[in-house]
């Protein structure tokens, strides 16, 4: 199958295959073979960039036997934009819902309670505490987020006495 591309569109293009490659390698502490596919794919299409007039945003390395994108594209993609909106949402998507899901938690006794609870029950109990969380977080970002250490109590000291 032969897809034809305008220079415009592969541009475009590069940008999606930084976003999957992103996606794939960001957080990658070791290599993970489930990748190894998608770079392949990825390698078929940054092998034409010159041919497609964008020699200038990936460029071919020896010592690592496959093409990589320039500092140029990394300083100047497009892609960047869409994954800080994309991190930005995620982390306050997650932060609201982890909170919400530990008081739910706490509020029934515990994980095992709240894992019988039905889709209803469920609702019902984290609809009011998600919008506690969102509601501050829209207010006042992190500003008001803070680790609380428990302090141990000890038995009160006996006061010495002297006979």
């Amino acid at each position: 199958m032969n897809v034809d591309i305008s220079k415009e569109e592969y541009s475009k293009l590069l940008d999606l295959l930084h976003m999957a490659s992103w996606v794939l390698h960001a957080h990658e502490n070791e290599k993970d073979p489930r990748t190894e596919p998608y770079d392949a794919i990825i390698q078929k299409f940054y092998a034409i960039a010159k041919d497609m007039g964008q020699g200038h945003m990936v460029t071919y390395h020896p010592d690592a036997q496959k093409y990589m994108p320039t500092i140029e594209f990394e300083n100047t993609a497009g892609s960047w934009e869409f994954i800080d909106e994309f991190m930005d949402d995620t982390f306050w998507d997650e932060l609201v819902h982890r909170l919400a899901e530990r008081d739910v938690e706490r509020s029934v006794g515990g994980l095992d309670k709240s894992e019988k609870l039905n889709m209803t029950e469920r609702f019902t109990i984290e609809a009011p505490v998600l919008q506690k969380y969102i509601q501050e977080f829209d207010e006042h970002g992190i500003e008001r987020l803070e680790i609380v250490e428990q302090v141990l109590r000890t038995p009160a000291a006996r006061p010495l006495t002297h006979d």
